[in-house]
């Protein structure tokens, strides 16, 4: 006996008049016919179901798939993928802005005296 099944009828005295029916939202025809009562059951039923699912894991043949063998391969070649000489030219690059900044600083600095020398003057 299938509780989902509208056709089946029921001993507990219910008519088809009596049942709620399930309609999709903006659908005249139902999706389906449950008893209020069967709720529960079907709920119940489906989690215990889904559990087994669940506890499963991915399928074996799926973990068997995978070769990882050219793991260390692939990582080390990824420590290569931009050149040395680039390499290089970036830290030649960033030892200069360091020196530029300093000399902005200074320069900021003598701009800052100037200014207060020139109010003191006037």
């Amino acid at each position: 006996e299938d509780p989902t099944d509208p056709s089946q009828e029921r001993g507990n005295g219910r008519s088809r008049s009596q049942r709620d029916e399930l309609q999709s939202p903006g659908s005249s025809v139902p999706a389906l016919s449950i008893q209020v009562d069967d709720v529960l059951k079907i709920l119940k039923e489906f989690l215990r179901g889904f559990d087994k699912l669940r506890d499963e894991g991915p399928p074996k043949e799926i973990l068997d798939v995978r070769d990882n063998s050219k793991d260390g391969e692939y990582w080390e070649a990824l420590t290569r993928i931009i050149p040395e000489r680039t390499l290089k030219l970036w830290d030649a690059l960033g030892a200069a802005l360091l020196e530029y900044h300093k000399v902005l600083t200074r320069r900021s600095e003598l701009f800052s005296e100037a200014t207060t020398l020139q109010r003191q003057n006037s």
